[in-house]
């Protein structure tokens, strides 16, 4: 079986396939909007064989030697607005501990920089994350990018 790859940093893992021109725009906005003094490694997985996968199954590609705290994941929701600006799509955040029901949790692309900077010193947990999503059920971060 072949494994996402392993290491640290932000793996973002696209699932949904329909709009390449989002897709790209979308990361290149992630990798020019990192807020001073954060050091966010984008590493990006465009592979069709993930086309439609849930998160479940995305943590079955988890290496046991990926040091990452979470998988960003743009799937579906991600690309359902095609008009949205790539700061505001909402990629999909799993646990990638998966030590609980709360799993899973919904971030504005706006959010990511700061998610990843917290749960990878463990400044705070993912718990913490999915307590504090918006009534839209997103997280959308403190202060943005």
């Amino acid at each position: 079986m072949n494994e996402l790859p392993g290491g640290s940093g932000v793996l973002l893992v696209r699932t949904h396939f329909t709009d390449r021109t989002a897709w790209e725009q979308l990361c290149a906005w992630l990798r020019g909007h990192v807020p001073e003094g954060l050091l966010v490694d984008l590493r990006t997985v465009d592979e069709a064989r993930f086309e439609g996968m849930t998160a479940r199954q995305l943590m079955t590609f988890v290496p046991d030697h990926a040091d990452y705290p979470c998988l960003f994941v743009a799937d579906a929701v991600t690309f359902a607005q095609p008009t949205a600006a790539a700061r505001e799509r909402v990629l999909l955040v799993v646990d990638v501990d998966d030590e609980g029901p709360d799993g899973t949790f919904r971030a504005a692309a706006s959010a990511l920089a700061e998610i990843e900077a917290n749960l990878s010193p463990a400044n705070t947990d993912f718990g913490d994350y999915v307590e504090g999503v918006d009534p839209d059920g997103i997280y959308r971060g403190l202060g943005g990018m």
